[in-house]
């Protein structure tokens, strides 16, 4: 018997995959396999039955020094991120803008050509400078053939327009350009680059080289450009765009990273790639918009943005309405303890990152690898198979083996062990890249910072004592510009921004850390209050900083400094020990509020029906003209916060600005008076729908705790994956040259 025909292409049609006899055939329409696709390893895809849900258990805040509240009143309940339209970011320039994608226009190149009759008459008009005989040499260029072994002399027309003004200049390039784009290309040289006299000005007209082919045209060469995102990593989008673009990750800048269950607008920066090419190198990345575009001299820098404006929906609300109010003014005035969040910890409770940074600051290498690559419960299967592997037999090139990506920071360090020995720890090291292996020692700056803020503001609350430090210059914001670079490069390299290793990349880092002249400048950037300071009323418990341990740091004159002692003799540590001889791991150390009040802050009340319900309007949403009847859920309407009988749930809609490194999780903490931990606010979601459900299979309560379990076991708050024990390094375009 014949074969059954695919109609549509004429082949034999392909049969499902079969694992075996007792496994059914599960239809798979995923493409790139003839068996299913490269779905699960077997080949194709099977059903399989459901598991329960899991949720992995996190860090606690007490475990990393967030123990203390402002103010002392009551908290309440409320959900944060049930859904990730729940949480919206925008950036705020270093001018006040609020940034919103609301522009969608893709700028094309200005037509600088001349018409045939414009060219003929300007030509005309230069045939003093430029005569026939000089066009008939650059007619005969653009008609030869490209030599790449002629000489200079014979690959180039040079036209001496020492006597023309930039304007008759100009005409020249565009008449080259009319009558012969894409097989000349000209510029202006100075005499002096040709040995022909520093007073010479030519035009120089040579046949196109690779890129010159396609010359840049627009206003500048680095095009800045608005990225809104719904349920994406900053990193993915950056890969992306470089992938399409053959670039490296590190060539699409931004100021800093941007929460993945979110939907967040930011600023991004290529040089030399059209709009029309950005834009299409993001075509098949769903959730992500391009728009806004202007033209730059300058480079996008991180840490270049005054702040972020968050809109957050904290759901299944419950307490009265006149407690929350005051909670809400509370924070308002008072603002909240500018803690590190449990993001900058990582995602495991028995090997939080701070411990890795301790076993490198004291130059124990081989505990410091060993806790990277300790098997941990909870760890994601295939990584666990991996992680007793090595602990077992301690076999790294096999361990390594087993990964099917090089993506992995065990990856790189199992990797670096294979190649230069299985005990040559400190080597291994430096396979993984240096901003990733900085996460380690600044998590446990981070762990040091909360634990002291929690004491000072426990044992002297919020009273200014002589001693605390404070900028010298009020409005000298260098330091903190100075902490969110650093951070927010962490944050990048979480997200997998980094395509080089640390040996790759050391050589290329400034020296700063053991120059005298940079020491005292950074010391006298703040100052110790004296007693006549705090009695002239200039100074408030919002100007005052707690150091960053590090070696180049001003500590403050006062018992605090005893504390910092004490603490890092903890972890048989020091200043002076922080001063690392290894340039990577040596902390000159950096100052930080200790208290931040929000700016712009608001709220309202909302009712709404189901757990689907979209609460906030995005700013993109607003611009296409959505509404949030538009946007309702499956059996809900959204319209307003007027209440109504299948509007069963409350909720909270906050809106207000915080600037740069500060944590929104923080400032909600203060809010609720309870810990913002993934495994929390699981918790808190889960009892919600109990609460007002059945608890039947498929009912809301299990919906809610299926997204609240994925939520907690990507580790989800503020940023993502601040886990760097299993972090990805995306895959990029090494290989690929900056235009």
């Amino acid at each position: 018997m014949g074969k059954q025909m695919n109609k549509r292409f004429n082949k034999p049609q392909r049969r499902p995959f079969h694992n075996n006899d007792n496994r059914k055939p599960y239809h798979n329409n995923r493409r790139h396999g003839p068996d299913g696709g490269h779905g699960r390893r077997d080949g194709g895809f099977v059903k399989r039955e459901k598991q329960p849900f899991q949720v992995r258990e996190s860090l606690k805040e007490d475990q990393v020094g967030i123990t203390q509240y402002v103010s002392e009143g009551e908290g309440f309940t409320g959900v944060l991120k049930s859904r990730f339209s729940d949480f919206h970011v925008n950036e705020i320039d270093l001018n006040g803008k609020v940034l919103e994608l609301n522009n969608l226009e893709i700028p094309e190149a200005k037509d600088e050509t001349l018409s045939p009759e414009e060219a003929e008459a300007a030509k005309d008009s230069l045939k003093d400078v430029v005569t026939e005989e000089v066009w008939k040499q650059i007619k005969e260029l653009a008609e030869s053939k490209y030599d790449p072994n002629a000489t200079p002399e014979q690959s180039h027309v040079y036209v001496d327009v020492t006597e023309l003004d930039k304007d008759k200049r100009t005409d020249v390039h565009k008449i080259i350009k009319k009558f012969y784009e894409g097989k000349l290309v000209s510029s202006t040289v100075g005499g002096d680059q040709l040995g022909k006299g520093d007073d010479k000005k030519f035009i120089r007209v040579m046949k196109p080289k690779g890129r010159d082919r396609n010359r840049w045209t627009f206003p500048e060469e680095y095009v800045h450009f608005l990225v809104h995102k719904e349920n994406l990593d900053t990193s993915e989008v950056a890969v992306a765009m470089a992938n399409k673009l053959n670039l490296r990750p590190s060539q699409v800048n931004y100021c800093g990273t941007k929460d993945k269950r979110a939907k967040t607008t930011q600023k991004f920066c290529i040089k030399k790639r059209t709009p029309r090419q950005i834009v299409g190198s993001i075509k098949f990345l769903n959730g992500v918009k391009i728009g806004n575009f202007e033209f730059s001299k300058e480079v996008l820098k991180l840490g270049q943005l005054k702040g972020n404006r968050f809109r957050i929906a904290l759901r299944h609300l419950t307490g009265e309405k006149e407690a929350i109010e005051k909670s809400l003014q509370n924070v308002k005035e008072n603002g909240f303890i500018n803690y590190f969040g449990l993001q900058r910890f990582g995602n495991s409770v028995a090997i939080p990152t701070y411990e890795v940074g301790v076993a490198l600051l004291q130059a124990d290498y081989k505990l410091a690898c060993e806790l990277i690559l300790k098997p941990r419960e909870n760890d994601i299967p295939f990584l666990k198979n991996i992680r007793e592997t090595w602990w077992k037999e301690r076999n790294s090139k096999a361990a390594a083996d087993m990964f099917r990506t090089d993506r992995f920071i065990e990856k790189k360090l199992l990797d670096g062990l294979a190649q230069y020995g299985e005990s040559d720890y400190a080597t291994a090291l430096r396979k993984i890249p240096r901003n990733m292996l900085l996460l380690y020692p600044h998590a446990f700056q981070s762990l040091v910072f909360n634990q002291l803020a929690s004491r000072r503001i426990k044992e002297f609350g919020l009273k200014l004592i002589p001693g605390d430090l404070v900028y010298r210059n009020k409005d000298d914001l260098d330091e903190d510009i100075e902490i969110t670079e650093t951070l927010q490069a962490e944050d990048a390299e979480e997200q997998g921004v980094c395509e080089e290793s640390q040996e790759e990349t050391e050589a290329q880092q400034p020296e700063t850390d053991n120059t005298n002249n940079s020491e005292s400048i950074f010391k006298r950037k703040v100052k110790a209050l004296t007693e006549e300071d705090i009695q002239s009323g200039s100074y408030n418990i919002y100007d005052v900083v707690l150091p960053l341990p590090g070696h180049d740091i001003t500590y403050p004159n006062n018992e605090i400094a005893t504390w910092y002692e004490e603490t890092l003799a903890q972890y048989n540590l020091s200043s002076e020990k922080l001063k690392h001889n290894v340039k990577t791991f040596s902390m000159a150390g950096a100052y930080r509020k200790i208290l931040i009040k929000p700016t712009e802050m608001s709220w309202e009340f909302r009712s709404y029906a189901t757990p689907e319900d979209t609460l906030i309007l995005s700013d993109f949403e607003k611009f296409k003209g959505k509404t949030l009847d538009d946007l309702k859920g499956k059996r809900g309407n959204n319209n307003a916060s007027e209440g109504g009988d299948d509007k069963k749930y409350q909720a909270l809609i906050l809106d207000f600005c915080l600037p740069t490194a500060a944590y929104a999780t923080m400032m909600l903490r203060e809010l609720l008076k309870c810990d913002t931990s993934a495994a929390h606010q699981t918790a808190m979601e889960t009892a919600a729908m109990k609460e007002s459900n059945s608890g039947k299979p498929g009912s809301e309560e299990t919906k809610a705790e299926k997204r609240s379990c994925d939520a907690a076991n990507d580790g989800e708050t503020e940023k993502e994956d601040d886990d760097v024990s299993s972090a990805k390094i995306p895959k990029t375009n090494d290989d690929q040259e900056e235009s």
